[in-house]
């Protein structure tokens, strides 16, 4: 496989064209959190194809929206349809874990990120959050609508399609989330409920 070779050496490279499971960790990061036009188009899409399953192991450890950014560049959207629905059903798992694990519901909007270039669309996860328990809803509503009731919004760095904040600003507004938040008896739900209520004073849409 070829690559920047400023950025990785030839044995490095050899090895992302072998067995992905001779990488370790740590190369499997850096090749997904390498700039994709550092890699041939054509290469990294197989390249990808092989090592996505690595990718979301190490997105588990380590959520970070921006590790499945190459998945555009990777013409995901092209890979026959068997091979979409495993890296989904991987992506899916992880973030259920997530949310099934308090512990983990700090980066648990990350997690989401990531899932969301799959898409290139926030909607479907939301969807997803919405199949959740209360205190988990609440706990992502929080975090959304304190981003955009107090700033411009969570940062949405790696999500390089148009307006990726628009989903999760419906879904904050939606009747639905707002009767829904309005039966959790929780701090999250109440400040959520409190910071849409200030979005909408601002006409954050």
């Amino acid at each position: 496989m070829n690559g920047c070779g400023r950025c990785w050496r030839q044995d490095e490279l050899d090895l992302l064209d072998g067995d992905p499971e001779l990488l370790s960790d740590k190369l499997v990061h850096k090749f997904a959190w390498e700039s994709t036009d550092h890699f041939e188009r054509d290469e990294y899409e197989p390249a990808w194809r092989r090592l996505g399953y690595r990718v979301v192991g190490v997105l588990e450890n380590d959520p970070d929206g921006k590790l499945t950014a190459g998945l555009a560049w990777a013409r995901f959207e092209s890979w026959p349809e068997s091979e979409q629905a495993a890296l989904r059903a991987l992506v899916t798992d992880v973030v259920v874990r997530a949310a099934a694990d308090p512990e983990r519901w700090w980066r648990l909007d990350e997690l989401l990120h990531a899932a969301a270039q799959l898409d290139q669309d926030m909607a479907p996860w939301l969807r997803l959050v919405d199949t959740f328990e209360d205190d988990v809803v609440a706990h992502v509503a929080h975090d959304y609508s304190w981003h955009y009731g107090r700033d411009t919004g969570p940062l949405l760095t790696w999500m390089m399609w148009d307006d990726p904040g628009k989903p999760i600003r419906d879904w904050l507004h939606s009747p639905a989330l707002r009767a829904r938040l309005s039966r959790i008896d929780s701090r999250d739900a109440q400040q959520a409920l409190e910071n849409v209520d200030l979005m909408a004073e601002f006409s954050i849409r």
